[in-house]
């Protein structure tokens, strides 16, 4: 069962690009699964979007490894020469945001 929803934003993930993402946030634990395509950012500081789907908080150690899965997705972008996110965003079921990491946050 899914905990996330990835935005899948045809102008910066494709499905190589997806199935990092996806294995990324595996590696932490947390089961996710592509959104519908949503319109792409024009900008280079694109932000990669998560959907929390579950009530409540994210969890501590959760919280604690988003910059990993952050640092693995912009190395994937990095090795195809293309441009990374520059943050992620985790949003609630609200659509709020839940608390967002940046590149280079520890």
């Amino acid at each position: 069962m899914s905990e996330a929803l990835v935005e899948n934003d045809p102008g910066h993930i494709d499905p190589e690009d997806m199935a990092a993402i996806v294995a990324a946030l595996d590696g932490i634990a947390v089961g996710a699964a592509p959104t519908r395509e949503h319109p792409a950012e024009d900008a280079d500081d694109w932000t990669l979007c998560l959907h929390w789907l579950q009530q409540g908080p994210v969890s501590a150690d959760t919280e604690a490894a988003l910059p990993l899965v952050l640092a693995r997705v912009r190395e994937h972008y990095a090795l195809h020469r293309r441009t990374p996110p520059v943050r992620l965003d985790v949003h609630g079921p609200d659509g709020g945001v839940l608390l967002s990491v940046s590149a280079g946050s520890r």
